[in-house]
Protein backbone atom coordinates (compact mmCIF):
# COMPACT_ATOMS: atom_id res chain seq x y z
CA UNK A 1 0.00 0.00 0.00
CA UNK A 2 1.12 3.33 -1.12
CA UNK A 3 2.50 6.34 1.92
CA UNK A 4 3.95 9.55 2.12
CA UNK A 5 4.11 11.36 4.92
CA UNK A 6 5.43 14.89 5.42
CA UNK A 7 4.92 17.88 7.39
CA UNK A 8 2.75 21.26 6.69
CA UNK A 9 4.52 24.25 8.19
CA UNK A 10 2.77 26.87 10.18
CA UNK A 11 4.19 30.12 12.21
CA UNK A 12 3.04 28.20 15.34
CA UNK A 13 4.58 25.02 14.07
CA UNK A 14 4.93 21.58 11.99
CA UNK A 15 1.43 19.79 11.46
CA UNK A 16 2.55 15.94 10.62
CA UNK A 17 0.79 13.84 8.17
CA UNK A 18 0.44 10.84 6.16
CA UNK A 19 -1.62 10.16 2.45
CA UNK A 20 -1.80 6.80 2.84
CA UNK A 21 -3.31 4.45 -0.75
CA UNK A 22 -3.72 5.33 -4.39
CA UNK A 23 -5.59 8.35 -5.79
CA UNK A 24 -8.73 6.73 -7.29
CA UNK A 25 -11.69 8.53 -5.61
CA UNK A 26 -12.63 11.78 -3.63
CA UNK A 27 -10.08 11.62 -0.24
CA UNK A 28 -11.05 11.13 3.36
CA UNK A 29 -9.60 13.18 6.01
CA UNK A 30 -9.55 11.62 9.13
CA UNK A 31 -9.70 14.04 12.36
CA UNK A 32 -8.26 12.47 15.66
CA UNK A 33 -9.97 12.48 18.80
CA UNK A 34 -8.58 13.55 22.08
CA UNK A 35 -8.29 16.46 22.37
CA UNK A 36 -4.73 15.51 21.87
CA UNK A 37 -5.03 11.77 21.45
CA UNK A 38 -2.94 11.37 18.11
CA UNK A 39 -3.67 9.68 14.99
CA UNK A 40 -2.57 5.93 15.57
CA UNK A 41 -5.19 4.30 17.58
CA UNK A 42 -7.49 4.90 14.54
CA UNK A 43 -5.24 2.56 11.70
CA UNK A 44 -8.23 0.49 11.15
CA UNK A 45 -9.64 3.05 8.94
CA UNK A 46 -6.35 2.35 6.38
CA UNK A 47 -8.84 -0.20 5.52
CA UNK A 48 -10.43 1.96 3.48
CA UNK A 49 -7.22 2.95 1.17
CA UNK A 50 -8.05 0.38 -1.21
CA UNK A 51 -10.85 2.62 -2.71
CA UNK A 52 -9.12 5.82 -2.01
CA UNK A 53 -6.57 8.03 -0.07
CA UNK A 54 -6.30 8.40 3.16
CA UNK A 55 -5.07 11.36 4.97
CA UNK A 56 -4.36 11.15 8.82
CA UNK A 57 -2.58 14.08 10.72
CA UNK A 58 -1.87 14.63 14.10
CA UNK A 59 -3.59 17.82 15.63
CA UNK A 60 -0.43 20.71 16.73
CA UNK A 61 0.58 19.73 20.00
CA UNK A 62 0.47 16.24 19.74
CA UNK A 63 1.93 12.34 18.42
CA UNK A 64 4.63 13.06 15.52
CA UNK A 65 3.96 16.68 15.24
CA UNK A 66 5.43 19.74 16.92
CA UNK A 67 4.53 19.66 20.60
CA UNK A 68 3.61 22.94 22.12
CA UNK A 69 2.71 24.69 25.58
CA UNK A 70 1.11 27.81 24.01
CA UNK A 71 -2.31 27.01 25.82
CA UNK A 72 -3.52 30.27 23.79
CA UNK A 73 -3.28 27.43 20.29
CA UNK A 74 -5.04 24.72 21.90
CA UNK A 75 -8.31 25.87 20.84
CA UNK A 76 -11.52 24.85 18.71
CA UNK A 77 -10.58 28.02 16.21
CA UNK A 78 -7.08 27.49 15.87
CA UNK A 79 -7.46 23.55 14.80
CA UNK A 80 -10.12 25.09 12.19
CA UNK A 81 -7.53 26.96 11.23
CA UNK A 82 -4.90 24.51 11.43
CA UNK A 83 -7.67 21.46 8.84
CA UNK A 84 -8.06 24.64 6.45
CA UNK A 85 -3.96 25.15 6.06
CA UNK A 86 -3.53 21.34 5.72
CA UNK A 87 -6.13 21.26 3.15
CA UNK A 88 -4.64 24.10 1.29
CA UNK A 89 -0.98 22.73 1.20
CA UNK A 90 -1.94 19.04 -0.01
CA UNK A 91 -4.20 20.91 -2.40
CA UNK A 92 -6.76 19.02 -2.04
CA UNK A 93 -9.65 20.22 -3.86
CA UNK A 94 -12.57 17.64 -3.05
CA UNK A 95 -12.26 15.40 -0.41
CA UNK A 96 -14.47 13.70 2.76
CA UNK A 97 -14.07 14.35 6.61
CA UNK A 98 -14.10 11.71 9.11
CA UNK A 99 -14.45 13.15 12.93
CA UNK A 100 -13.91 10.84 15.84
CA UNK A 101 -14.63 11.65 18.64
CA UNK A 102 -13.53 15.07 19.98
CA UNK A 103 -12.80 14.85 16.15
CA UNK A 104 -16.26 15.32 15.17
CA UNK A 105 -16.59 18.78 17.35
CA UNK A 106 -13.96 19.68 14.91
CA UNK A 107 -15.51 18.63 11.60
CA UNK A 108 -18.98 20.12 12.77
CA UNK A 109 -17.11 23.26 13.42
CA UNK A 110 -15.33 23.46 10.79
CA UNK A 111 -17.74 22.30 8.54
CA UNK A 112 -20.01 25.10 9.24
CA UNK A 113 -17.28 27.30 7.38
CA UNK A 114 -18.92 26.53 4.19
CA UNK A 115 -15.90 24.91 2.83
CA UNK A 116 -16.08 25.05 -0.95
CA UNK A 117 -14.96 20.88 -1.50
CA UNK A 118 -16.52 18.99 1.17
CA UNK A 119 -18.67 16.89 0.33
CA UNK A 120 -19.63 14.81 3.01
CA UNK A 121 -19.20 14.54 6.55
CA UNK A 122 -18.89 10.88 8.69
CA UNK A 123 -19.16 11.77 12.62
CA UNK A 124 -18.06 8.83 14.48
CA UNK A 125 -18.73 8.61 18.52
CA UNK A 126 -19.33 11.87 18.47
CA UNK A 127 -18.46 14.58 20.57
CA UNK A 128 -20.55 17.64 19.51
CA UNK A 129 -22.16 19.15 22.66
CA UNK A 130 -20.77 18.87 26.27
CA UNK A 131 -23.90 19.70 27.82
CA UNK A 132 -24.93 16.34 25.94
CA UNK A 133 -22.10 14.45 26.88
CA UNK A 134 -22.12 15.09 30.86
CA UNK A 135 -26.03 14.21 30.68
CA UNK A 136 -24.75 10.98 28.85
CA UNK A 137 -21.93 10.45 31.24
CA UNK A 138 -24.24 10.83 34.32
CA UNK A 139 -26.57 8.24 33.27
CA UNK A 140 -23.73 6.10 32.37
CA UNK A 141 -22.61 6.10 36.03
CA UNK A 142 -26.08 5.73 36.78
CA UNK A 143 -25.78 2.29 36.01
CA UNK A 144 -23.02 1.24 37.48
CA UNK A 145 -23.10 -0.78 41.13
CA UNK A 146 -24.09 1.25 43.87
CA UNK A 147 -20.65 1.41 45.18
CA UNK A 148 -18.35 2.15 42.35
CA UNK A 149 -21.17 5.38 41.75
CA UNK A 150 -20.32 6.33 45.30
CA UNK A 151 -16.54 6.24 44.72
CA UNK A 152 -16.84 7.97 41.93
CA UNK A 153 -18.24 11.07 43.92
CA UNK A 154 -15.46 10.32 46.63
CA UNK A 155 -12.56 10.37 44.64
CA UNK A 156 -10.41 11.75 47.99
CA UNK A 157 -12.42 9.43 50.20
CA UNK A 158 -12.16 5.91 48.49
CA UNK A 159 -8.88 6.63 45.91
CA UNK A 160 -8.84 2.75 45.92
CA UNK A 161 -12.53 2.32 45.21
CA UNK A 162 -12.55 5.44 42.53
CA UNK A 163 -9.97 3.58 40.07
CA UNK A 164 -11.71 0.08 40.34
CA UNK A 165 -15.04 2.25 39.33
CA UNK A 166 -13.03 4.62 36.54
CA UNK A 167 -11.37 1.28 34.97
CA UNK A 168 -15.09 -0.23 34.85
CA UNK A 169 -16.42 2.90 33.22
CA UNK A 170 -13.71 2.93 30.59
CA UNK A 171 -13.88 -1.19 30.10
CA UNK A 172 -17.86 -0.65 29.63
CA UNK A 173 -18.11 2.37 27.71
CA UNK A 174 -14.72 3.75 26.07
CA UNK A 175 -12.94 0.41 24.93
CA UNK A 176 -15.38 -2.65 25.25
CA UNK A 177 -12.51 -4.64 23.79
CA UNK A 178 -11.02 -7.78 25.25
CA UNK A 179 -7.36 -7.15 24.10
CA UNK A 180 -6.11 -3.81 24.11
CA UNK A 181 -4.84 -2.87 20.46
CA UNK A 182 -1.51 -1.68 19.68
CA UNK A 183 -1.58 1.15 17.66
CA UNK A 184 -3.96 2.67 20.49
CA UNK A 185 -1.20 1.88 23.18
CA UNK A 186 0.90 3.74 20.73
CA UNK A 187 -1.44 6.56 20.63
CA UNK A 188 -1.57 6.30 24.91
CA UNK A 189 2.09 7.14 24.46
CA UNK A 190 2.35 9.59 22.06
CA UNK A 191 -0.84 11.38 23.55
CA UNK A 192 -0.66 14.67 25.21
CA UNK A 193 -2.25 14.33 28.46
CA UNK A 194 -1.83 18.28 29.18
CA UNK A 195 -3.84 19.45 26.46
CA UNK A 196 -6.31 16.92 27.08
CA UNK A 197 -6.20 18.22 30.61
CA UNK A 198 -6.39 21.86 29.84
CA UNK A 199 -9.09 21.62 27.07
CA UNK A 200 -11.36 18.70 28.55
CA UNK A 201 -10.57 17.64 32.05
CA UNK A 202 -8.79 14.78 33.94
CA UNK A 203 -11.25 11.86 33.18
CA UNK A 204 -13.88 11.58 30.15
CA UNK A 205 -16.60 11.66 32.34
CA UNK A 206 -15.40 14.92 34.47
CA UNK A 207 -14.93 17.53 31.77
CA UNK A 208 -13.74 20.93 33.49
CA UNK A 209 -11.60 22.46 30.85
CA UNK A 210 -11.85 25.22 28.32
CA UNK A 211 -14.24 22.92 26.11
CA UNK A 212 -16.83 23.06 29.32
CA UNK A 213 -19.35 24.86 27.80
CA UNK A 214 -19.14 23.95 23.77
CA UNK A 215 -22.24 23.21 22.34
CA UNK A 216 -22.63 22.85 18.87
CA UNK A 217 -26.11 21.80 18.19
CA UNK A 218 -27.18 24.83 16.74
CA UNK A 219 -24.61 24.88 13.90
CA UNK A 220 -26.26 21.46 12.59
CA UNK A 221 -29.22 22.64 10.99
CA UNK A 222 -26.89 24.50 8.73
CA UNK A 223 -24.82 21.83 7.33
CA UNK A 224 -26.12 20.26 3.85
CA UNK A 225 -23.69 17.86 2.71
CA UNK A 226 -24.64 14.40 3.69
CA UNK A 227 -23.38 12.99 7.17
CA UNK A 228 -23.17 9.61 8.24
CA UNK A 229 -23.23 9.05 12.21
CA UNK A 230 -21.55 6.39 13.85
CA UNK A 231 -21.35 5.15 17.30
CA UNK A 232 -21.75 2.16 19.62
CA UNK A 233 -24.54 0.61 20.98
CA UNK A 234 -22.15 0.93 25.01
CA UNK A 235 -20.84 4.42 23.47
CA UNK A 236 -19.88 6.76 26.29
CA UNK A 237 -21.17 9.09 22.81
CA UNK A 238 -24.53 7.46 23.50
CA UNK A 239 -27.24 6.39 20.91
CA UNK A 240 -29.76 8.54 22.34
CA UNK A 241 -27.33 11.88 21.88
CA UNK A 242 -26.28 10.45 18.51
CA UNK A 243 -30.15 10.65 17.30
CA UNK A 244 -30.66 13.98 18.51
CA UNK A 245 -28.12 15.40 16.27
CA UNK A 246 -29.32 13.49 13.38
CA UNK A 247 -32.91 15.29 13.86
CA UNK A 248 -30.84 18.57 13.67
CA UNK A 249 -29.46 17.73 10.58
CA UNK A 250 -30.71 17.95 7.27
CA UNK A 251 -29.73 15.29 5.58
CA UNK A 252 -28.18 12.34 8.00
CA UNK A 253 -28.19 8.61 9.07
CA UNK A 254 -27.30 6.59 11.70
CA UNK A 255 -25.87 3.46 11.99
CA UNK A 256 -25.47 1.53 15.75
CA UNK A 257 -23.17 -0.98 16.38
CA UNK A 258 -24.90 -3.29 18.44
CA UNK A 259 -21.68 -4.99 19.99
CA UNK A 260 -19.26 -1.33 20.64
CA UNK A 261 -18.67 1.37 23.19
CA UNK A 262 -16.37 4.16 21.57
CA UNK A 263 -14.19 2.31 19.45
CA UNK A 264 -16.35 -0.08 16.77
CA UNK A 265 -13.67 0.08 14.12
CA UNK A 266 -11.53 -2.32 16.72
CA UNK A 267 -14.64 -4.17 18.38
CA UNK A 268 -16.45 -4.87 14.58
CA UNK A 269 -14.11 -3.42 11.90
CA UNK A 270 -15.51 -5.44 9.30
CA UNK A 271 -18.91 -3.67 9.67
CA UNK A 272 -17.41 -0.54 10.17
CA UNK A 273 -15.32 0.04 7.29
CA UNK A 274 -18.46 -1.55 4.86
CA UNK A 275 -20.48 1.11 6.50
CA UNK A 276 -18.46 3.87 5.31
CA UNK A 277 -17.63 2.54 2.25
CA UNK A 278 -21.38 2.12 1.29
CA UNK A 279 -21.96 5.53 2.19
CA UNK A 280 -18.76 6.87 0.37
CA UNK A 281 -20.04 6.33 -2.98
CA UNK A 282 -17.76 9.08 -4.84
Amino acid sequence: MKRKDGFVSHAEGKVWYEIVGDEQAIPLIVLHGGPGYPHDYLQPLEDLADDRQVIFYDQLGCGNSDITTDTSLWTLDHFVRELQQLIKELGVEKYHILGHSWGAALAVAFAHTKPAGLMSLILSDSYISTPHWVRDAQRLIGTLPEDMQAALKNKEEDPDGYKQARKEYYASFVMRLNDYPEPSALADKKMNRELYRYMWGAEEFQPDGTLSDLDLTSQLPEITVPVLLLCGRYDEATPESAQEFQQLLPNATLRVFENSAHFPFWSEREAYIQTIQEFLIS
